[in-house]
Protein backbone atom coordinates (compact mmCIF):
# COMPACT_ATOMS: atom_id res chain seq x y z
CA UNK A 1 0.00 0.00 0.00
CA UNK A 2 1.33 3.53 -0.97
CA UNK A 3 -0.05 6.26 1.90
CA UNK A 4 0.91 9.79 0.78
CA UNK A 5 1.44 12.35 4.09
CA UNK A 6 1.05 15.95 3.82
CA UNK A 7 2.74 18.13 6.50
CA UNK A 8 3.19 21.97 7.30
CA UNK A 9 0.14 24.94 8.47
CA UNK A 10 1.17 28.29 6.56
CA UNK A 11 4.81 27.12 6.75
CA UNK A 12 7.14 24.14 6.97
CA UNK A 13 5.16 22.25 3.73
CA UNK A 14 6.53 18.90 3.33
CA UNK A 15 5.31 15.38 2.03
CA UNK A 16 5.82 11.64 2.82
CA UNK A 17 5.56 8.56 1.45
CA UNK A 18 5.13 5.25 3.35
CA UNK A 19 5.10 2.30 1.52
CA UNK A 20 4.11 -1.12 2.76
CA UNK A 21 4.16 0.80 6.32
CA UNK A 22 7.87 1.80 6.14
CA UNK A 23 8.89 5.59 4.91
CA UNK A 24 10.23 5.07 0.71
CA UNK A 25 10.64 9.10 0.96
CA UNK A 26 10.32 12.47 2.31
CA UNK A 27 10.92 15.79 1.25
CA UNK A 28 10.68 19.57 2.90
CA UNK A 29 9.22 22.21 0.73
CA UNK A 30 12.19 24.56 1.79
CA UNK A 31 14.64 22.15 0.35
CA UNK A 32 13.42 22.42 -3.11
CA UNK A 33 12.34 26.32 -3.35
CA UNK A 34 15.40 27.25 -1.38
CA UNK A 35 12.86 29.62 1.28
CA UNK A 36 13.53 28.86 4.84
CA UNK A 37 10.53 27.09 6.33
CA UNK A 38 8.64 27.46 3.17
CA UNK A 39 7.23 30.85 3.90
CA UNK A 40 5.58 32.69 1.46
CA UNK A 41 6.14 30.08 -1.44
CA UNK A 42 3.57 29.27 -3.92
CA UNK A 43 1.74 26.24 -1.95
CA UNK A 44 -0.31 25.28 -4.86
CA UNK A 45 2.54 25.12 -6.62
CA UNK A 46 3.50 22.40 -3.81
CA UNK A 47 6.63 20.54 -5.11
CA UNK A 48 7.52 18.10 -2.02
CA UNK A 49 4.39 15.86 -2.70
CA UNK A 50 5.54 15.70 -6.70
CA UNK A 51 9.07 14.90 -5.20
CA UNK A 52 8.35 12.30 -3.37
CA UNK A 53 5.86 10.52 -6.57
CA UNK A 54 9.21 11.12 -9.04
CA UNK A 55 11.63 10.01 -6.84
CA UNK A 56 9.58 6.67 -5.95
CA UNK A 57 8.72 6.57 -9.78
CA UNK A 58 5.14 6.20 -8.86
CA UNK A 59 2.19 7.97 -10.13
CA UNK A 60 -0.55 10.00 -8.06
CA UNK A 61 -3.35 7.33 -9.29
CA UNK A 62 -1.44 4.65 -7.33
CA UNK A 63 -1.72 6.22 -4.05
CA UNK A 64 -4.16 4.16 -1.79
CA UNK A 65 -4.84 6.98 0.85
CA UNK A 66 -4.22 10.52 1.25
CA UNK A 67 -3.70 12.15 4.50
CA UNK A 68 -2.75 16.06 5.65
CA UNK A 69 -3.51 17.87 8.96
CA UNK A 70 -6.45 19.78 9.08
CA UNK A 71 -4.18 22.75 9.80
CA UNK A 72 -2.46 22.92 6.31
CA UNK A 73 -3.10 25.34 4.46
CA UNK A 74 -6.00 23.69 1.70
CA UNK A 75 -3.96 25.11 -1.51
CA UNK A 76 -1.60 22.58 -0.71
CA UNK A 77 -3.70 19.29 -1.52
CA UNK A 78 -6.42 21.32 -4.04
CA UNK A 79 -5.40 19.41 -7.27
CA UNK A 80 -6.64 16.00 -4.91
CA UNK A 81 -8.84 17.72 -1.98
CA UNK A 82 -11.50 15.37 -3.13
CA UNK A 83 -9.05 12.52 -1.80
CA UNK A 84 -7.89 14.06 1.12
CA UNK A 85 -8.45 12.76 4.35
CA UNK A 86 -8.02 15.50 7.12
CA UNK A 87 -6.97 14.49 10.30
CA UNK A 88 -6.05 17.35 13.54
CA UNK A 89 -2.37 18.38 13.84
CA UNK A 90 -1.39 17.15 16.90
CA UNK A 91 -2.96 13.22 16.03
CA UNK A 92 -0.42 13.99 13.10
CA UNK A 93 2.21 14.49 15.29
CA UNK A 94 1.50 12.01 17.75
CA UNK A 95 1.50 9.33 15.17
CA UNK A 96 4.78 10.84 13.43
CA UNK A 97 6.44 9.71 16.80
CA UNK A 98 4.64 6.95 18.05
CA UNK A 99 4.64 4.99 14.35
CA UNK A 100 7.89 4.72 13.48
CA UNK A 101 9.24 4.09 16.93
CA UNK A 102 10.70 0.80 18.33
CA UNK A 103 8.15 0.95 20.95
CA UNK A 104 4.82 -1.39 20.64
CA UNK A 105 3.45 0.60 23.25
CA UNK A 106 4.57 4.20 24.42
CA UNK A 107 3.33 6.79 26.27
CA UNK A 108 3.12 9.84 24.04
CA UNK A 109 3.40 13.71 24.31
CA UNK A 110 2.92 16.14 22.12
CA UNK A 111 4.07 20.05 22.70
CA UNK A 112 3.56 23.12 20.28
CA UNK A 113 3.18 26.65 19.52
CA UNK A 114 -0.52 25.96 18.04
CA UNK A 115 -2.75 23.27 16.88
CA UNK A 116 -5.85 22.41 15.70
CA UNK A 117 -9.22 24.34 16.76
CA UNK A 118 -11.43 22.44 19.09
CA UNK A 119 -14.92 24.30 18.88
CA UNK A 120 -15.83 25.39 22.56
CA UNK A 121 -12.69 24.70 24.23
CA UNK A 122 -9.83 26.35 22.09
CA UNK A 123 -6.34 25.29 19.81
CA UNK A 124 -4.72 22.54 21.36
CA UNK A 125 -0.95 23.25 22.90
CA UNK A 126 -0.24 20.20 24.54
CA UNK A 127 -1.31 16.32 24.16
CA UNK A 128 -0.75 13.77 26.30
CA UNK A 129 -1.32 10.54 24.61
CA UNK A 130 -0.98 6.35 24.69
CA UNK A 131 0.10 4.53 21.60
CA UNK A 132 -0.47 0.66 21.47
CA UNK A 133 -0.29 -1.62 18.43
CA UNK A 134 -1.50 0.88 15.62
CA UNK A 135 -4.14 3.11 18.19
CA UNK A 136 -3.33 5.84 20.08
CA UNK A 137 -5.53 7.37 22.58
CA UNK A 138 -5.95 10.81 24.04
CA UNK A 139 -5.86 11.08 27.47
CA UNK A 140 -5.15 14.74 28.54
CA UNK A 141 -4.47 17.87 26.67
CA UNK A 142 -3.82 21.78 27.43
CA UNK A 143 -6.05 23.74 25.30
CA UNK A 144 -4.99 27.73 24.17
CA UNK A 145 -7.26 30.32 24.63
CA UNK A 146 -7.32 33.83 23.74
CA UNK A 147 -6.15 32.85 20.03
CA UNK A 148 -5.16 35.17 17.28
CA UNK A 149 -5.55 34.43 13.56
CA UNK A 150 -3.48 35.63 10.70
CA UNK A 151 -6.30 37.02 9.44
CA UNK A 152 -7.11 34.40 6.57
CA UNK A 153 -10.38 33.18 8.42
CA UNK A 154 -11.35 33.63 11.80
CA UNK A 155 -12.60 30.39 12.32
CA UNK A 156 -9.46 28.51 11.14
CA UNK A 157 -5.68 28.50 13.07
CA UNK A 158 -2.63 28.28 10.72
CA UNK A 159 -0.33 28.17 13.48
CA UNK A 160 -0.37 31.92 13.97
CA UNK A 161 -3.11 31.27 16.47
CA UNK A 162 -0.60 32.67 19.12
CA UNK A 163 -2.57 32.06 22.56
CA UNK A 164 -2.27 31.89 25.99
CA UNK A 165 -1.28 28.56 27.61
CA UNK A 166 1.10 27.81 24.85
CA UNK A 167 4.88 26.90 25.71
CA UNK A 168 5.77 27.06 21.99
CA UNK A 169 4.09 30.60 22.00
CA UNK A 170 6.13 31.92 25.01
CA UNK A 171 9.27 30.72 23.58
CA UNK A 172 8.66 32.15 20.26
CA UNK A 173 7.62 35.43 22.09
CA UNK A 174 10.94 35.50 23.47
CA UNK A 175 12.80 34.72 20.60
CA UNK A 176 11.18 38.23 19.07
CA UNK A 177 11.85 40.08 21.91
CA UNK A 178 15.53 38.95 21.61
CA UNK A 179 15.80 39.62 18.14
CA UNK A 180 15.70 36.23 16.62
CA UNK A 181 13.20 36.63 13.96
CA UNK A 182 13.23 35.35 10.68
CA UNK A 183 9.87 36.66 9.05
CA UNK A 184 7.70 39.34 9.70
CA UNK A 185 4.57 40.66 7.89
CA UNK A 186 1.91 42.84 9.77
CA UNK A 187 1.29 40.40 13.13
CA UNK A 188 2.34 37.29 11.64
CA UNK A 189 6.16 36.32 12.80
CA UNK A 190 8.13 33.54 12.54
CA UNK A 191 11.37 33.10 14.90
CA UNK A 192 14.81 30.69 15.04
CA UNK A 193 14.11 29.11 19.08
CA UNK A 194 17.24 27.02 18.64
CA UNK A 195 19.00 30.51 18.78
CA UNK A 196 17.63 31.32 22.04
CA UNK A 197 17.75 27.58 23.59
CA UNK A 198 21.72 28.04 22.79
CA UNK A 199 21.81 31.38 24.83
CA UNK A 200 19.71 30.03 27.80
CA UNK A 201 23.12 28.84 29.28
CA UNK A 202 24.53 32.33 28.97
CA UNK A 203 22.06 34.09 31.38
CA UNK A 204 20.78 33.97 34.64
CA UNK A 205 18.06 33.40 36.75
CA UNK A 206 17.10 37.18 37.73
CA UNK A 207 13.46 36.53 35.52
CA UNK A 208 12.53 33.09 36.70
CA UNK A 209 10.30 34.79 39.74
CA UNK A 210 8.85 37.06 37.08
CA UNK A 211 8.22 34.02 34.55
CA UNK A 212 6.58 32.03 37.11
CA UNK A 213 4.07 34.19 39.00
CA UNK A 214 2.41 33.14 35.48
CA UNK A 215 2.52 29.56 35.32
CA UNK A 216 0.03 27.33 37.30
CA UNK A 217 0.52 23.94 37.23
CA UNK A 218 -2.64 22.10 36.91
CA UNK A 219 -3.90 18.01 37.86
CA UNK A 220 -3.59 15.41 34.84
CA UNK A 221 -0.38 17.41 33.74
CA UNK A 222 -2.08 20.34 32.28
CA UNK A 223 -0.93 23.98 33.35
CA UNK A 224 -2.12 27.57 32.95
CA UNK A 225 0.77 30.17 31.06
CA UNK A 226 -1.03 33.48 31.25
CA UNK A 227 0.23 35.43 28.56
CA UNK A 228 -1.92 37.77 26.81
CA UNK A 229 -3.68 41.27 27.70
CA UNK A 230 -1.70 41.23 30.75
CA UNK A 231 0.11 38.61 31.33
CA UNK A 232 3.69 37.32 30.98
CA UNK A 233 4.13 39.00 27.48
CA UNK A 234 3.75 42.60 28.72
CA UNK A 235 7.08 42.02 30.43
CA UNK A 236 8.93 40.11 27.80
CA UNK A 237 8.06 42.76 25.38
CA UNK A 238 9.98 45.31 27.14
CA UNK A 239 12.51 43.95 28.94
CA UNK A 240 15.63 45.02 26.47
CA UNK A 241 14.38 48.17 25.85
CA UNK A 242 17.03 50.88 25.81
CA UNK A 243 19.83 48.39 26.22
CA UNK A 244 22.15 47.94 23.55
CA UNK A 245 25.84 45.70 24.09
CA UNK A 246 27.09 43.56 26.20
CA UNK A 247 24.15 44.84 28.93
CA UNK A 248 21.49 44.04 26.29
CA UNK A 249 23.51 41.00 25.44
CA UNK A 250 23.58 39.81 29.26
CA UNK A 251 19.79 40.52 29.31
CA UNK A 252 18.97 38.44 26.47
CA UNK A 253 20.48 35.60 27.59
CA UNK A 254 18.44 35.93 31.30
CA UNK A 255 14.89 36.39 29.27
CA UNK A 256 16.24 32.88 27.49
CA UNK A 257 17.49 31.44 30.53
CA UNK A 258 13.50 31.75 32.25
CA UNK A 259 11.75 31.25 29.30
CA UNK A 260 14.01 27.14 29.21
CA UNK A 261 13.52 26.56 32.82
CA UNK A 262 9.74 27.60 32.33
CA UNK A 263 8.95 25.37 29.47
CA UNK A 264 11.44 22.89 31.62
CA UNK A 265 9.14 23.15 34.16
CA UNK A 266 5.89 23.09 32.17
CA UNK A 267 6.86 19.88 29.81
CA UNK A 268 8.36 17.82 33.49
CA UNK A 269 4.97 18.02 35.09
CA UNK A 270 3.20 17.03 32.09
CA UNK A 271 6.00 13.87 31.32
CA UNK A 272 5.97 13.02 35.17
CA UNK A 273 2.12 12.76 35.30
CA UNK A 274 1.74 11.00 32.04
CA UNK A 275 4.39 8.17 33.72
CA UNK A 276 2.40 7.99 36.84
CA UNK A 277 -1.07 7.70 34.57
CA UNK A 278 0.23 5.41 32.09
CA UNK A 279 2.86 3.11 34.39
CA UNK A 280 4.91 3.00 30.93
CA UNK A 281 8.65 4.03 30.84
CA UNK A 282 8.96 4.49 27.24
CA UNK A 283 8.20 8.51 25.68
CA UNK A 284 7.87 9.26 21.85
CA UNK A 285 8.14 13.07 21.45
CA UNK A 286 6.59 15.45 18.98
CA UNK A 287 5.70 19.05 17.85
CA UNK A 288 7.60 22.32 17.36
CA UNK A 289 8.83 22.12 21.74
CA UNK A 290 10.57 18.38 21.51
CA UNK A 291 12.91 20.07 19.20
CA UNK A 292 14.47 21.50 22.88
CA UNK A 293 16.70 18.99 23.07
CA UNK A 294 17.83 20.28 26.24
CA UNK A 295 14.08 19.61 28.13
CA UNK A 296 14.23 16.66 26.40
CA UNK A 297 17.54 15.66 28.20
CA UNK A 298 15.77 17.25 31.49
CA UNK A 299 12.72 14.62 30.79
CA UNK A 300 15.70 11.44 30.55
CA UNK A 301 17.22 12.49 33.11
CA UNK A 302 14.73 13.98 35.54
CA UNK A 303 12.17 11.48 35.30
CA UNK A 304 10.96 8.02 35.39
CA UNK A 305 11.09 7.80 31.27
CA UNK A 306 13.86 5.92 30.59
CA UNK A 307 13.78 5.13 27.21
CA UNK A 308 12.60 8.21 24.58
CA UNK A 309 11.62 8.40 20.61
CA UNK A 310 11.71 11.70 19.04
CA UNK A 311 10.26 12.44 15.46
CA UNK A 312 13.65 13.87 13.93
CA UNK A 313 11.51 16.33 12.25
CA UNK A 314 9.18 17.28 14.95
CA UNK A 315 7.97 20.46 14.14
CA UNK A 316 5.12 20.70 11.70
CA UNK A 317 7.02 19.22 8.41
CA UNK A 318 6.70 15.44 10.62
CA UNK A 319 2.94 16.27 10.37
CA UNK A 320 4.02 14.75 6.69
CA UNK A 321 5.63 11.41 8.08
CA UNK A 322 2.35 11.19 10.79
CA UNK A 323 -0.16 11.65 8.44
CA UNK A 324 1.23 9.33 5.96
CA UNK A 325 1.58 6.52 8.70
CA UNK A 326 -2.02 7.37 9.60
CA UNK A 327 -3.26 6.87 6.01
CA UNK A 328 -1.62 2.82 5.92
CA UNK A 329 -2.06 1.84 9.19
CA UNK A 330 -5.35 3.51 10.49
CA UNK A 331 -7.25 4.18 6.91
CA UNK A 332 -5.65 1.22 5.47
CA UNK A 333 -6.07 -1.00 8.81
CA UNK A 334 -2.31 -2.31 8.29
CA UNK A 335 -0.38 -3.67 11.88
CA UNK A 336 3.06 -2.20 11.93
CA UNK A 337 5.35 -3.72 10.26
CA UNK A 338 7.76 -6.45 12.30
CA UNK A 339 11.21 -7.46 13.07
CA UNK A 340 13.42 -9.98 15.19
CA UNK A 341 15.53 -8.32 17.37
CA UNK A 342 18.91 -8.19 15.96
CA UNK A 343 21.25 -10.05 18.12
CA UNK A 344 23.58 -7.82 20.47
CA UNK A 345 21.34 -5.03 19.92
CA UNK A 346 21.65 -1.68 21.98
CA UNK A 347 19.39 0.91 22.75
CA UNK A 348 15.26 0.95 22.87
CA UNK A 349 15.08 -2.37 20.72
CA UNK A 350 16.89 -4.40 23.03
CA UNK A 351 14.10 -3.72 25.65
CA UNK A 352 11.83 -6.05 23.75
CA UNK A 353 13.28 -9.52 25.07
CA UNK A 354 10.43 -12.12 24.17
CA UNK A 355 8.65 -10.97 20.78
CA UNK A 356 9.23 -9.25 17.94
CA UNK A 357 9.82 -5.26 18.33
CA UNK A 358 8.02 -2.69 15.93
CA UNK A 359 10.66 -2.68 12.67
CA UNK A 360 11.50 1.27 13.18
CA UNK A 361 12.85 4.26 11.63
CA UNK A 362 16.77 4.00 11.54
CA UNK A 363 17.91 7.11 9.81
CA UNK A 364 16.17 9.90 8.93
CA UNK A 365 17.76 10.11 5.45
CA UNK A 366 14.73 10.15 3.38
CA UNK A 367 16.11 12.30 0.23
CA UNK A 368 16.58 10.56 -2.77
CA UNK A 369 20.05 9.79 -3.47
CA UNK A 370 21.93 11.77 -6.59
CA UNK A 371 23.94 9.49 -9.12
CA UNK A 372 27.57 10.00 -10.48
CA UNK A 373 26.13 11.32 -14.13
CA UNK A 374 24.03 14.21 -12.21
CA UNK A 375 27.08 14.47 -10.19
CA UNK A 376 29.61 14.77 -12.92
CA UNK A 377 27.34 17.45 -14.64
CA UNK A 378 27.31 19.83 -12.10
CA UNK A 379 30.98 19.30 -11.38
CA UNK A 380 31.56 20.20 -15.16
CA UNK A 381 29.14 23.55 -14.64
CA UNK A 382 31.22 24.37 -11.65
CA UNK A 383 34.43 24.87 -12.97
CA UNK A 384 35.86 23.53 -9.51
CA UNK A 385 38.83 20.75 -9.46
CA UNK A 386 37.90 17.74 -8.65
CA UNK A 387 38.91 14.11 -9.02
CA UNK A 388 37.71 10.71 -7.90
CA UNK A 389 38.81 9.21 -4.76
CA UNK A 390 38.78 5.44 -3.10
CA UNK A 391 37.66 5.34 -0.11
CA UNK A 392 36.25 9.16 0.84
CA UNK A 393 35.29 8.45 4.63
CA UNK A 394 38.69 7.87 5.37
CA UNK A 395 40.07 10.66 3.04
CA UNK A 396 38.25 12.67 4.93
CA UNK A 397 39.10 11.46 8.09
CA UNK A 398 42.55 11.91 7.60
CA UNK A 399 42.05 15.25 6.47
CA UNK A 400 40.33 16.78 9.74
CA UNK A 401 43.19 16.44 11.92
CA UNK A 402 45.24 19.11 10.19
CA UNK A 403 42.04 21.84 10.46
CA UNK A 404 40.54 21.61 7.33
CA UNK A 405 36.68 22.35 6.90
CA UNK A 406 34.67 19.60 5.06
CA UNK A 407 31.66 19.61 2.88
CA UNK A 408 30.35 16.24 3.05
CA UNK A 409 27.53 15.10 0.82
CA UNK A 410 26.70 11.54 0.73
CA UNK A 411 23.48 9.30 -0.18
CA UNK A 412 19.64 10.98 0.52
CA UNK A 413 18.98 14.48 2.28
CA UNK A 414 17.70 14.72 6.27
CA UNK A 415 14.09 14.78 7.06
CA UNK A 416 13.92 17.45 9.46
CA UNK A 417 16.37 20.58 10.73
CA UNK A 418 19.62 18.27 11.92
CA UNK A 419 22.38 17.00 9.05
CA UNK A 420 22.98 14.24 10.69
CA UNK A 421 26.02 13.27 8.19
CA UNK A 422 24.49 13.07 4.45
CA UNK A 423 24.45 17.03 4.37
CA UNK A 424 27.19 18.27 6.71
CA UNK A 425 29.82 20.29 6.87
CA UNK A 426 32.60 18.63 9.60
CA UNK A 427 35.52 19.78 11.45
CA UNK A 428 37.91 18.29 14.21
CA UNK A 429 36.26 18.91 17.66
CA UNK A 430 39.54 18.88 19.36
CA UNK A 431 40.66 22.60 18.32
CA UNK A 432 38.51 25.36 20.54
CA UNK A 433 39.14 27.79 17.75
CA UNK A 434 36.75 25.34 15.34
CA UNK A 435 33.71 27.29 17.08
CA UNK A 436 34.94 30.54 16.21
CA UNK A 437 36.03 29.56 12.83
CA UNK A 438 32.72 28.02 11.74
CA UNK A 439 30.19 30.82 13.38
CA UNK A 440 32.12 33.57 11.43
CA UNK A 441 33.87 32.49 8.38
CA UNK A 442 31.59 29.57 6.83
CA UNK A 443 27.82 29.66 8.67
CA UNK A 444 27.98 33.68 9.53
CA UNK A 445 25.95 33.49 12.83
CA UNK A 446 26.54 34.38 16.23
CA UNK A 447 29.25 33.58 18.39
CA UNK A 448 27.73 32.01 21.15
CA UNK A 449 26.28 29.42 18.60
CA UNK A 450 27.70 25.78 19.70
CA UNK A 451 28.00 23.01 17.53
CA UNK A 452 26.98 19.06 17.65
CA UNK A 453 29.25 15.95 18.33
CA UNK A 454 28.62 13.11 16.42
CA UNK A 455 30.08 9.87 18.24
CA UNK A 456 30.26 6.48 17.61
CA UNK A 457 26.72 4.48 19.28
CA UNK A 458 29.00 2.26 21.68
CA UNK A 459 32.00 4.88 22.60
CA UNK A 460 29.11 7.50 24.01
CA UNK A 461 28.70 7.05 27.18
CA UNK A 462 32.70 7.43 27.65
CA UNK A 463 31.97 11.32 26.24
CA UNK A 464 28.83 11.90 27.61
CA UNK A 465 26.42 11.51 30.47
CA UNK A 466 24.08 9.27 28.34
CA UNK A 467 23.03 5.64 28.34
CA UNK A 468 20.67 5.29 25.82
CA UNK A 469 21.43 6.34 21.87
CA UNK A 470 20.57 9.67 20.07
CA UNK A 471 20.96 9.36 16.63
CA UNK A 472 18.90 12.53 16.05
CA UNK A 473 20.45 14.83 17.51
CA UNK A 474 17.26 15.56 20.31
CA UNK A 475 19.13 14.99 23.10
CA UNK A 476 20.83 17.45 25.12
CA UNK A 477 23.80 15.16 27.96
CA UNK A 478 26.15 16.47 30.26
CA UNK A 479 29.84 15.97 28.55
CA UNK A 480 32.10 14.42 31.36
CA UNK A 481 34.16 16.11 32.98
CA UNK A 482 37.44 14.56 32.36
CA UNK A 483 36.56 14.94 27.99
CA UNK A 484 35.18 18.76 28.15
CA UNK A 485 39.03 19.95 27.60
CA UNK A 486 39.21 17.09 25.16
CA UNK A 487 36.47 18.22 22.87
CA UNK A 488 36.11 21.67 23.56
CA UNK A 489 34.50 22.29 20.03
CA UNK A 490 31.40 20.62 20.61
CA UNK A 491 31.44 21.49 24.53
CA UNK A 492 29.28 24.56 24.99
CA UNK A 493 29.88 26.95 27.78
CA UNK A 494 27.40 25.03 30.47
CA UNK A 495 29.36 21.66 29.91
CA UNK A 496 26.74 19.85 27.39
CA UNK A 497 26.60 19.25 23.95
CA UNK A 498 23.76 17.44 21.69
CA UNK A 499 24.45 14.22 20.77
CA UNK A 500 24.27 12.56 17.52
CA UNK A 501 25.18 8.77 18.11
CA UNK A 502 26.25 6.67 14.52
CA UNK A 503 25.87 3.22 14.00
CA UNK A 504 27.37 1.30 10.74
CA UNK A 505 23.62 0.28 10.34
CA UNK A 506 22.43 3.60 9.93
CA UNK A 507 24.49 6.13 9.16
CA UNK A 508 27.02 4.27 6.48
CA UNK A 509 29.63 6.12 4.97
CA UNK A 510 29.49 8.95 7.81
CA UNK A 511 30.07 6.15 10.41
CA UNK A 512 33.62 5.18 8.61
CA UNK A 513 34.47 8.38 8.31
CA UNK A 514 33.88 8.89 12.29
CA UNK A 515 35.36 5.42 13.24
CA UNK A 516 38.55 6.34 11.19
CA UNK A 517 39.33 9.93 12.76
CA UNK A 518 39.00 7.74 16.02
CA UNK A 519 41.67 5.28 14.74
CA UNK A 520 43.58 8.72 13.87
CA UNK A 521 43.10 10.77 16.98
CA UNK A 522 42.03 8.19 19.32
CA UNK A 523 38.70 10.83 19.91
CA UNK A 524 36.06 8.95 18.38
CA UNK A 525 34.40 12.10 17.89
CA UNK A 526 33.43 14.34 14.92
CA UNK A 527 32.09 18.02 15.01
CA UNK A 528 28.99 18.02 12.85
CA UNK A 529 26.78 20.94 11.42
CA UNK A 530 24.47 21.41 8.71
CA UNK A 531 25.59 22.39 5.11
CA UNK A 532 24.12 25.96 5.24
CA UNK A 533 24.56 29.63 5.66
CA UNK A 534 22.51 31.49 7.81
CA UNK A 535 18.84 31.71 7.13
CA UNK A 536 19.19 29.30 4.32
CA UNK A 537 18.12 25.71 3.80
CA UNK A 538 20.24 22.68 4.21
CA UNK A 539 21.64 21.92 0.66
CA UNK A 540 19.53 19.22 -1.09
CA UNK A 541 21.41 18.84 -4.61
CA UNK A 542 24.63 18.54 -5.61
CA UNK A 543 25.18 21.79 -7.85
CA UNK A 544 23.37 23.52 -4.26
CA UNK A 545 26.62 22.04 -2.14
CA UNK A 546 29.01 23.30 -5.06
CA UNK A 547 27.62 26.99 -5.07
CA UNK A 548 27.90 27.14 -1.19
CA UNK A 549 31.54 25.56 -1.50
CA UNK A 550 33.18 27.87 -4.24
CA UNK A 551 33.06 31.02 -2.69
CA UNK A 552 32.64 29.49 1.04
CA UNK A 553 36.31 28.84 3.54
CA UNK A 554 35.75 25.23 3.48
CA UNK A 555 38.90 23.71 2.33
CA UNK A 556 37.26 20.60 0.59
CA UNK A 557 33.84 19.22 -0.70
CA UNK A 558 33.00 15.40 -0.93
CA UNK A 559 30.54 14.67 -3.66
CA UNK A 560 29.76 10.70 -2.66
CA UNK A 561 33.07 10.02 -3.64
CA UNK A 562 34.33 12.61 -5.98
CA UNK A 563 36.76 15.24 -3.89
CA UNK A 564 36.42 19.21 -4.94
CA UNK A 565 38.99 21.45 -3.76
CA UNK A 566 39.36 25.00 -4.53
CA UNK A 567 43.02 24.76 -6.46
CA UNK A 568 44.08 21.73 -8.47
CA UNK A 569 47.54 22.28 -6.25
CA UNK A 570 45.47 21.85 -3.01
CA UNK A 571 43.65 18.71 -5.05
CA UNK A 572 46.64 17.00 -5.99
CA UNK A 573 48.13 17.09 -2.38
CA UNK A 574 45.32 15.12 -1.11
CA UNK A 575 44.99 12.66 -4.11
CA UNK A 576 48.71 12.07 -3.82
CA UNK A 577 48.60 11.42 -0.48
CA UNK A 578 45.74 9.40 -0.49
CA UNK A 579 47.10 6.87 -3.39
Amino acid sequence: MLALGLGGSNHDFSACLVENGEIAVGIEEERLTRRKYAVNVNSLANQCWRYCLTARGVRLGQVEAIVADDTLLPSCYFPFRSRTTLIRHHLAHAASAFHPSPFPEAAILVVDGAGSLFDGQGVETLTMSVGSGTEITEISKVFGTNWSTDGLRDTRVYQAGDSDHSLGFLYKAVSRAIGFTLYEEGRWYLTEDGKTMGLAPYGTDRWRGEFHRHLDLLPEGRYHLHLKDGGLLDFVEHALDGFEGDERFARGADLAWAAQDLLETAVLHAARWLHRETGLTRLCLAGGVALNSVANGKILRDTPFTEIYAQPAAGDNGCAVGCAYYGHHVLGGHPRPRAPQARGARGPAAAHAGGAAPRPQTHTYLGRSYGTEEIRAALEASGLPHRRVARPARVAAGLLPRGALIGWFTGGSEFGPRALGHRSILADPRRAEMKDILNSKVKHREAFRPFAPAVLAERAADYFDLDIESPYMLIVAPVREDRRREIPAVTHVDGTARVQTVTPEANGAFHELVARFGEITSVPVVLNTSFNDRGEPIVETPGQALAFFGPSQLDYLFLEDFLVAHSVTDLDAVTEEAG
